[in-house]
């Protein structure tokens, strides 16, 4: 079944092909990356914008950049820095020293000659100076230009991210709340990494620091073309992934083990991994919202909910279908999913430039209480985009570019039948494109691709 799968073409309008690597490494080049940061130093008033990159991983985990960097740089070796000079159009980039018995271990590390052609960015220098030994690593090099840098600026301020910082399956809400405990625990109160930067900034040198959070987000809310297009191959993966799931799974089987045949087929596509971990709850765990045990085994006449998206290309997908395992819905099972698909429609109407983003979900909602399902337990949408729940304001206007969720959802305990679909919409110049749109959605279509 995953061979026919994987067969199966995989098409995208010319001008969005996705290059031959089948990972898409080339979809941005260093002009995207550069338009990033033209747009970034427009946004603020004069002094400096110093941006961060991830450190070294305390674990062994893949490497995975911090997504603002990784956005304005497109480098995704650790312990790198950029210092941008709006009222000078100048870009600043900082490698940390590289050595051959560090890439045995970690593979290529970028040098500032790589650097400067990866990026284009003339001004490409070593983190140190070659004098400073630190167990830390060496950023006399950078502190020394940070310092001049400053002096020749006539606003004296320095531009920094202050909110948590997000990379692989991490989205800044989730952080917010872990770094909240973390700051109230009495026995530890440690400040996050980049509130920690800004303190530092301010003691160590004569400036103002600001937060640079809100103008990254209002950037990183209207996508390109580009990311549409990456955004766009993560849902065909996804679907691929879904679909695997929807016919190679029989009664018996355990939630893990579809959640395993569908990481295989998003990797096998081309995806860097999955956007998050695995959400497959049968029976009573589909009421689970982020239910990530996945140790049941499937029962006849359950409902099977899957919440799971690959990433592409640093961008992720976000989908969910509900089917039965038997191959068929009851008439309960069809009575829930029908209310949910037409939540899911009346929404898709309320896709489009000029209305409020709130209306999405609130058209979702009536249809809900119309039914006769009560209130929904979450909401209807959120944005999309580098991170699972991606940054930006929600109290907006829609406006083309903008990518967000869209799943309604029902959940009955008592009756073990929890039913969400979840899609993924771009706002486009005259109403939406639904960028999940090859992903099987309807109850016809469902219960036949079960029958396969």
């Amino acid at each position: 079944m995953l061979g026919t799968l994987l067969a199966l073409p995989v098409l995208l309008p010319a001008a969005q092909q996705i290059p031959e690597d089948g990972r898409g490494q080339g979809l941005f080049g260093a002009s995207w990356h550069q338009e990033r940061r033209q747009q970034l130093m427009a946004s603020v008033e004069g002094g400096l914008i110093v941006v961060r990159g991830l450190g070294k991983l305390a674990d062994y985990r893949e490497f995975r950049q911090d997504n603002n960097f990784w956005y304005l740089t497109g480098i995704s070796t650790p312990r790198a820095a950029m210092i941008l000079v709006p009222e000078r159009n100048e870009t600043w980039f900082f490698s940390p020293t590289v050595d051959p018995a560090s890439e045995i271990w970690e593979g290529d590390l970028i040098d500032p000659d790589e650097a400067r052609a990866i990026t284009g960015i003339t001004n490409c220098l070593p983190m140190g100076d070659g004098k400073a030994r630190r167990s830390g690593g060496d950023w006399s090099g950078f502190e020394k230009k940070l310092t001049k840098l400053l002096a020749s600026v006539e606003k004296k301020v320095i531009w920094v991210q202050q909110k948590p910082a997000e990379n692989w399956m991490m989205s800044r809400d989730a952080l917010q709340g872990a770094e909240k405990t973390q700051l109230n625990d009495p026995f530890d109160g440690r400040l996050w990494r980049e509130k920690q930067f800004a303190r530092m900034l301010e003691a160590s040198y004569e400036c103002e620091v600001r937060d640079l959070t809100s103008a990254l987000d209002a950037l990183r809310l209207r996508k390109t073309p580009e990311e549409f297009a990456a955004m766009r191959r993560a849902c065909e993966i996804s679907g691929l992934a879904h679909v695997a799931a929807m016919q190679g799974s029989s009664i018996g089987d355990y939630e893990w083990q579809l959640a395993a045949k569908m990481t295989s087929t998003m990797l096998e596509l081309g995806a860097m991994g999955p956007g998050y971990m695995a959400i497959v709850g049968s029976g009573a765990n589909s009421c689970i919202l982020h239910y990530s045990t996945n140790n049941r085994q499937l029962v006849q006449g359950d409902v099977v909910l899957i919440d799971y998206g690959a990433e592409f290309n640093h961008y992720v997908a976000d989908i969910t279908r509900t089917w039965p395992v038997n191959g068929k819905f009851s008439k309960r099972q069809r009575e829930a999913y029908e209310a949910v698909y037409a939540a899911q429609e009346a929404a898709f109407r309320e896709c489009k430039p000029g209305n409020r983003f709130a209306a999405v979900g609130a058209a979702a909602s009536r249809v809900i209480a119309q039914r006769g399902f009560g209130s929904m337990w979450h909401g209807t949408s959120h944005w999309l985009g580098m991170a699972t729940h991606d940054v930006g304001k929600y109290n907006v206007i829609l406006e083309p570019g903008m990518v967000f969720t869209v799943e309604p959802g029902i959940y009955l305990p008592d009756e073990a039948i929890g039913i969400r679909i979840e899609d993924i919409v771009g706002i486009t110049e005259d109403g939406y494109e639904l960028l999940s749109s090859s992903i099987p959605r309807s109850i016809q279509e469902i219960e036949a691709f079960r029958k396969r």
